[in-house]
C-alpha cells in the first residue's frame, strides 16, 4: 500500500515543476507521463517509481477542503488539489522528499498521510 500525499497548490503543477523538485532531491531522477498523460511519475535511475502525481482538480467551494481532509490546513480558494502517492520503504521516502520539495517550490501545502 502506498503512502498517500495531498498537495494543495495555488496553481496547477506541471512537469517542469515536478522535474525541478525531483532533481533538487536527486540529480538522477527523471519524470515520465503515465496513464495516458493523467499522471506524472518520478523515477530513479533504474526505472523504479518513487512518486506518482495525478492531474490537479480545482476546488472553489467553501468548506470543500474541510470536508475532504480530517485536519485541514488553512488555504485560500481557489486551490488546486493534487493527489500523489509514494511507495513504502526507502524509495518512498525519497518520493516524499520530492513531494515536499515540490510544495515548497510552488508555495503549496503538502500533507503526507502516515499510518
Amino acid at each position: 500500500m502506498p503512502r498517500d500525499i495531498t498537495i494543495l497548490s495555488p496553481h496547477v503543477v506541471d512537469a517542469l515543476d515536478l522535474a525541478t523538485a525531483a532533481r533538487a532531491v536527486d540529480e538522477s531522477f527523471g519524470v515520465r507521463e503515465i496513464d495516458g498523460g493523467d499522471a506524472l511519475q518520478v523515477f530513479a535511475a533504474g526505472g523504479e517509481a518513487v512518486l506518482t502525481v495525478w492531474t490537479a482538480s480545482e476546488l472553489t467551494v467553501e468548506g470543500e477542503v474541510e470536508r475532504l481532509l480530517p485536519d485541514p490546513p488553512a488555504v485560500t480558494l481557489p486551490v488546486f488539489w493534487i493527489d500523489a502517492a509514494a511507495p513504502l520503504g526507502p524509495e518512498g521516502e525519497r518520493g516524499v522528499s520530492v513531494a515536499l520539495r515540490l510544495a515548497l517550490g510552488v508555495e503549496a501545502t503538502c500533507i503526507v498521510e502516515d499510518d
